[in-house]
């Protein structure tokens, strides 16, 4: 359940040029066993929206970027990124 939120809230990038969004990232980890899309998509609207609230958009970036590349094994390929967004932004939802 927790790898659950940790995806899901690591599934949102800022809409600039041809960086992945929430949307994206999404489809791409519904192929993934402990992704649920629908609950991908809210959490990773949320997280977004948090970390814009705070001024973590770097942060953020990096973490989506880092989700997006490693699809189902971000939960070990991306700790450190996610460390590093809720230093900024705050834990997880």
């Amino acid at each position: 359940m927790k790898r659950v939120l940790f995806v899901t809230l690591g599934l949102v990038m800022l809409s600039l040029g041809c960086q992945n969004t929430v949307e994206d990232v999404c489809e791409d980890l519904g192929q993934c066993p402990d992704v649920v899309p629908d609950r991908c998509l809210s959490d990773g609207r949320a997280l977004q929206s948090a970390a814009e609230s705070r001024g973590c958009d770097d942060p953020f970036e990096d973490y989506i970027d880092c989700v997006a590349g490693a699809t189902c094994s971000w939960g070990q390929s991306c700790a450190s990124q996610r460390s590093a967004l809720e230093a900024c932004a705050g834990s997880f939802p």
